[in-house]
């Protein structure tokens, strides 16, 4: 039996355990045969990506699936979320004619994207004269800046390629779940439906890790048509899963965010012991990619969390004094040690774990001594300079593991400013939003605090990874719910004072 239709098949069975169980959290806010339908067309693209002998039989079968789902009546932002990680990255390349060699280059989220959020957007009637906040104009602002500092050394062609590219990435989705959700309801539904999409790879991390397996690498291989395997990296004495992504450090961030979806959840069934048992395999997960940054993004997930909440120093003395304790008997364990000894600043002077840590001060170093030389728009091609060559490593590449850096030495202080505007804004905006309802709307109160806690965990993980892969997507969607959760409460206050709904900002 082929190693792919090997892999297929635990993916698959995996797949199905994992979806039978969140069948059984008896969620009252969206109904089983609507999860049946997102379980269906999450197998269907996974089957897509492990039986395509190409790329271009891959993105033929992917678009004919999406063409099929345009016709139907189907929440396009729910199927969105549904297979946001049904498949790894693939990217194809366009080609072109005449003087050019290629149009554009296309990923499984940029096809998505223009296939389901284009539509689904223009479709919404009056959307441009719906109440947007200011941190909307910020992203529009922030793009703009980008696009045209990616004309610096480069051609015209090259340079109008890769702002559609932006605007694909970056403004379609923002704007899309900003504009179109409008209630509390969506929200819950969409944010279930994300943990359903992510759910599955919590179980096949963990496995991966455990049989010493990567159960993607036979798909990656045969539609990419590798001629050499993918790496295994190992880190202690396991195997770093990363099932679909590119890397460990990429899972790691999305099973964060699943773990912070499963506390959310929590509130909403009455099967605590299967929600534990959930919760337990994104732990779990988490720990099997070794990438410690996600853990103290996890760490910070839970402190925002408690924060965001009533009694909150208290609940932090608590935390504080459990972790305390947990952190003091977990030392004396074997596998305790071998956790504590991965961690910053834990590990031995002259070990790998150290060394990673040791280079990303480095990073710092370098790149505020190249950054102090180009502060206003930064430089395209930074990574060419003699600032940036001694951080080569021996794979003889430049790994930028920090999106503020690479975003800071690329588009400098203007850049870095707007990005940093936006997600601080939308993160202070989403908790003030939420502080200010009463504790009677318990649904927009234990949605913002997931959306606060889930945004500030990623700003914090973002430090220890460059924007690669599935890691922007995520954001740009948390951030265009967040932007959507602010309007929903400005609306709930003002229907509550008796004054109605008025088309003004909200920030």
């Amino acid at each position: 039996m082929p190693e792919f239709l090997r892999a297929y098949i635990v993916v698959i069975a995996l797949s199905l355990f994992m979806f039978s169980l969140l069948m059984r959290l008896n969620i009252d806010f969206i109904k089983k045969s609507e999860l049946k339908l997102w379980r269906n067309y999450w197998l269907t693209i996974t089957t897509i990506s492990f039986f395509s002998s190409n790329i271009w039989m891959y993105m033929l079968l992917l678009v004919v699936l999406l063409t099929y789902v345009t016709t139907t009546k189907i929440d396009r932002l729910g199927f969105f979320m549904a297979v946001l990680c049904a498949s790894p990255m693939f990217k194809v390349t366009i080609p072109g004619f005449g003087l050019v060699n290629f149009l554009i280059v296309l990923s499984y989220i940029n096809i998505l994207t223009l296939m389901i959020l284009v539509p689904a957007y223009r479709s919404k009637k009056g959307l441009f004269s719906s109440p947007a906040n200011k941190l909307d104009r910020i992203v529009l602002a922030y793009v703009f800046i980008i696009c045209i500092l990616n004309f610096r050394e480069n051609s015209l062609t090259n340079g109008i390629r890769e702002s559609i590219n932006y605007i694909i990435a970056i403004l379609i989705p923002y704007y899309a779940f900003s504009r179109l959700v409008s209630d509390s309801e969506q929200l819950k539904k969409l944010l279930f439906i994300l943990f359903l999409c992510i759910a599955p790879l919590a179980l096949i991390g963990s496995f991966e890790s455990i049989k010493h397996w990567k159960l993607y690498s036979s798909s990656i291989a045969q539609v990419l048509e590798y001629t050499k395997g993918i790496d295994y990296g190992i880190r202690g004495d396991s195997l770093r899963s990363s099932t679909l992504f590119s890397g460990p450090l990429t899972l790691g961030y999305v099973m964060t965010t699943g773990f912070g979806l499963a506390i959310f959840l929590s509130k909403y069934t009455k099967k605590s012991n299967l929600i534990k048992i959930l919760t337990v395999l994104f732990i779990s997960c988490l720990y099997f990619t070794k990438a410690r940054g996600s853990w103290i993004g996890a760490i910070v997930l839970i402190l925002l969390y408690i924060w965001s909440g009533p009694q909150k120093f208290g609940n932090l003395a608590k935390f504080s004094v459990g972790g305390a304790i947990a952190f003091s008997l977990l030392s004396l364990t074997s596998i305790g040690q071998k956790i504590i000894s991965a961690l910053p600043f834990f590990s031995a002077e002259q070990s790998h774990e150290a060394s990673t840590v040791d280079y990303r001060f480095r990073l710092l170093e370098q790149s505020w001594v190249l950054f102090q030389k180009n502060p206003i728009f930064g430089l395209s091609n930074y990574r060419e300079t003699p600032e940036m060559e001694v951080m080569r490593q021996g794979q003889g590449i430049i790994d930028v593991v920090n999106s503020y850096v690479h975003i800071g030495l690329s588009y400098g202080f203007i850049g870095l400013s707007l990005f940093l505007a936006l997600f601080l804004g939308l993160l202070l905006s989403v908790l003030k939003s939420l502080k200010s309802l009463p504790q009677s709307e318990k649904d927009l109160v234990n949605i913002g605090r997931l959306l606060f806690s889930v945004l500030g965990s990623m700003l914090v993980m973002i430090i220890t990874v460059s924007s690669i892969d599935y890691i922007p997507i995520f954001y740009w969607v948390i951030g265009g719910l967040c932007s959507a959760y602010i309007k929903i409460c400005y609306a709930k206050r003002r229907s509550i004072t008796g004054l109605g709904y008025v088309n003004r900002p909200v920030f």
